[in-house]
């Protein structure tokens, strides 16, 4: 019971501080590297809300898109409005109609569509050349003003 009742040897007090030293420093490793961690993830994080964004953005835009397409759809099923743009863009007059064009200064059509109503130069090709020629102004029609 003597050996029981003795005292251990309190430690000193740079014993203490050494102790201390290397329980701050294993807390300092841990935390270093949940701050990694944690650094890493908020980085993932913001480019991946970056990118949502702007995939958002480009959703908006081709709804957008989408809506006017479906628009113009709308008023090319319309007669009246064909009629219209054939008028127009085309210089067709209704049977029974006298047609006419502006022609400015410079000799060329004022109004419609100056793309399809200019005058083009002659081809001297051969007549397929000719023809070829068509089919690659008719697979680019002029864009809408």
């Amino acid at each position: 019971m003597a050996q029981a009742t003795e005292e251990r040897p309190r430690p000193s007090s740079s014993e203490r501080a050494l102790g201390m030293t290397w329980r701050l420093l294993i807390l300092g490793v841990v935390m270093a590297a949940l701050v990694v961690t944690l650094a890493q993830s908020l980085r993932v994080y913001f480019a991946q809300a970056k990118e949502m964004a702007t995939l958002q953005q480009q959703i908006a835009q081709s709804k957008q898109e989408i809506a006017s397409l479906d628009d113009q759809l709308t008023r090319w099923k319309d007669p009246a409005f064909v009629k219209a743009e054939a008028r127009t863009r085309l210089g067709w007059v209704v049977p029974g109609e006298t047609g006419y064009r502006v022609i400015g200064a410079d000799g060329k059509p004022i109004g419609g569509d100056s793309t399809v109503l200019a005058p083009t130069k002659p081809n001297t090709g051969m007549w397929w050349q000719q023809m070829w020629g068509t089919v690659g102004v008719a697979d680019a029609p002029a864009e809408e003003k």
